[in-house]
């Protein structure tokens, strides 16, 4: 079993071109059941299976696909899961309230300038 990264690349292609940012479907066969995954422009998709389909080699011929064999070691690092950040945490402080607002000073308010007048 090979393991495929099929990406779409019709978000490359021209914006005159007939396939322009379209989704494409690419079609399968899972232990007999056919299966259908449709794959978004500029999005790829892993397919895990022994041969490459014949839906996918007739996107590649059209250029609409870009198909990569994955190794076992790059797939396991690919799919192993990131470690999550360490979570600080913030400490709040209990401030005591004045009751006489009166005395902080306004957010936002200008100070008052005085003018010492020369004798």
């Amino acid at each position: 079993m090979s393991t495929y990264k099929i990406t779409n690349i019709t978000n490359l292609a021209g914006k005159r071109d007939f396939k322009f940012n379209s989704e494409l479907d690419i079609e399968y066969v899972d232990n007999m059941t056919k299966k259908t995954l449709k794959v978004k422009p500029g999005s790829f998709v892993y397919l895990t299976i022994s041969t490459l389909p014949l839906s996918v080699h007739r996107l590649r011929v059209k250029n609409l696909v870009a198909v990569e064999e994955v190794s076992a070691i790059e797939l396991a690092q690919l799919m192993k899961p990131l470690q999550p950040k360490l979570k600080v945490k913030k400490e709040t402080s209990k401030v005591k309230q004045s009751e006489d607002f009166e005395d902080l000073p306004k957010k936002g308010a200008k100070k008052k300038f005085v003018k010492k007048e020369e004798e």
